[in-house]
C-alpha cells in the first residue's frame, strides 16, 4: 500500500510524504484514518479497485466525508507519462531530506522498469487529480469574477 501526501499552494504542489508498506485491510484504515487526522487533509483520493472500493464505501459512510474515489484512465505508463511534463517544469516540489526520499525517487526514476509501481501510480493519480481540478476551479473562478463584474456594472446603470 502508498499513502502520497501532497499539499497546493498558488502554482507549485508538493510531495510533504509517503507511507510504503504491506498492510493488511483493518490497519490500512487505520492508517487513512489517522493520516488525514495528521495532515488536516481537505482530500483522500483513493483508488476505487480491488479492496479501494471497500474502503471507500465505509469512510464514507462513516466520519470521512472528505473521502473521493479515483478511476484512473489508462495504463500507469500512459498516466505517468502524461504527468512528467509537470515534474519537467518544476511545478513539483520534492523535499531535500526524509527517509522515504531515496526510495520514492528510485521507483520514479526507473519506472517502467522498476520492481514496484505503486508510488508512481499513487503520484501520477494524485497530480492527475490535482490539474483536474485547479482547471475547473479556475474557470469557475474566472466566471464568478465576470459575474461579479457584469452586475456591478448593472447596478451602476
Amino acid at each position: 500500500c502508498v499513502c502520497t501526501t501532497w499539499g497546493i499552494a498558488k502554482d507549485k504542489t508538493y510531495l510533504l510524504h509517503v507511507l510504503r508498506r504491506r498492510m493488511e485491510y483493518p490497519e490500512l484504515k487505520r492508517k487513512v484514518k489517522e493520516h488525514r487526522a495528521i495532515w488536516k487533509a481537505q482530500k483522500v483520493l483513493i483508488e476505487d479497485k480491488a479492496s479501494g472500493t471497500q474502503l471507500i464505501q465505509e469512510l464514507k459512510q462513516g466520519d470521512m466525508p472528505e473521502v473521493e474515489a479515483f478511476k484512473p484512465e489508462g495504463d500507469k505508463l500512459m498516466r505517468m507519462n502524461a504527468q512528467t511534463a509537470v515534474i519537467e517544469n518544476g511545478k513539483v516540489r520534492f523535499p531535500k531530506n526524509a527517509p522515504w526520499l531515496a526510495s520514492y525517487v528510485t521507483e520514479l526514476t526507473s519506472f517502467p522498469k522498476s520492481k514496484f509501481k505503486d508510488q508512481v501510480d499513487s503520484t501520477s493519480q494524485a497530480l492527475c487529480w490535482i490539474a483536474s481540478n485547479s482547471i475547473v476551479s479556475g474557470i469557475f473562478e474566472y466566471y464568478r469574477q465576470l459575474y461579479e463584474e457584469r452586475n456591478q456594472l448593472n447596478s451602476r446603470n
